[in-house]
């Protein structure tokens, strides 16, 4: 009785509930709770998705959200393995439990500057549409801006798991209980959401402070460029000419672009590339360690 008595009140008391749109972000954020001290006040909920790739008609049906994860597991292998470990982490049973909490309950949704966090803000406030009460957000880019925290490698984070950890400490310590959405961004966003779920692209990218929907070969022009440059650097540092590991390419693709899609989807454009004629390839290309590129003799 003593424990359930315990469990009853640590409830009681979380009187926060942070929404995150990425497992590795949630963790990130339980574990800097449990060191300030404040874990047992604040719920953390997670989706498991990537929301700036797939599809978003529907998203709040079980048709859309199936449609979704189809999509999703063709094109990465380990996806309904993840959805199976992290049931309750999958858009049904997260959709239900973000529409279900408390109106005495302080929501705080926690995004930085990409496609997926900012996608993944837009779908939780439609879940939230009808909720009376304020909903908090935020902003991990902006409070680099905004509250003069000063980057240790000169590069303002555009991704929750970039942020420096003594950063991190410092925003979730001090700003925590985000800011208060006025009742007309909310409108903004949930109108801007029905905007991408309409549009309905694979493809979504940050760009001058905007979801922009697109094909999902919008970054094959960088995926291209950056093998090109990777094996120019090669043969200037009088490296042997010839194929480029597809882990280096990613890491350019990302340093170029700043957009965060991960690694299965640019690895799926990679062998998209290949089956094309684009690029010629060897090794194992379920793996960016394994896999190596160069463009074909065309190019």
């Amino acid at each position: 009785m003593a424990k359930a008595h315990g469990v009853s009140n640590e409830r009681m008391e979380q009187e926060y509930v942070h929404i995150i749109s990425g497992m590795s972000d949630a963790g990130s954020l339980k574990v800097a709770f449990s060191a300030l001290g404040k874990r047992e006040t604040s719920q953390v909920l997670a989706f498991n998705e990537l929301f700036s790739i797939g599809p978003l008609s529907g998203l709040d049906t079980l048709t859309g959200m199936q449609n979704r994860h189809q999509w999703v597991a063709e094109r990465d292998e380990n996806y309904s393995i993840s959805q199976h470990c992290h049931q309750e982490n999958q858009l049904v049973r997260m959709s239900q439990t973000v529409k279900s909490i408390p109106p005495h309950k302080i929501i705080v949704i926690w995004v930085a500057d990409n496609a997926h966090d900012q996608t993944g803000l837009r779908f939780v406030l439609h879940l939230l549409r009808d909720r009376i009460q304020p909903v908090h957000m935020v902003d991990v880019t902006e409070l680099y801006h905004s509250a003069g925290i000063h980057c240790k490698e000169g590069v303002t984070p555009h991704f929750i798991g970039g942020t420096d950890r003594e950063d991190y400490l410092l925003i979730v310590k001090k700003y925590s209980q985000g800011v208060p959405l006025a009742s007309d961004q909310r409108r903004r966003y949930e109108s801007d959401w029905l905007r991408l779920a309409e549009e309905n692209q694979m493809l979504r990218l940050w760009k001058d402070a905007a979801i922009i929907s697109c094909d999902e070969s919008a970054m094959d022009e960088v995926i291209l460029r950056s093998v090109i440059e990777l094996e120019q650097e090669q043969e200037r540092n009088q490296a042997r000419k010839g194929y480029v590991s597809a882990g280096s390419v990613f890491i350019r693709v990302f340093e170029v672009s700043r957009q965060f899609l991960g690694t299965s989807f640019i690895l799926n454009r990679m062998r998209a590339l290949v089956n094309q004629g684009v690029l010629v390839s060897r090794g194992y290309s379920g793996d960016l360690n394994q896999f190596l590129l160069k463009r074909a003799q065309i190019y």
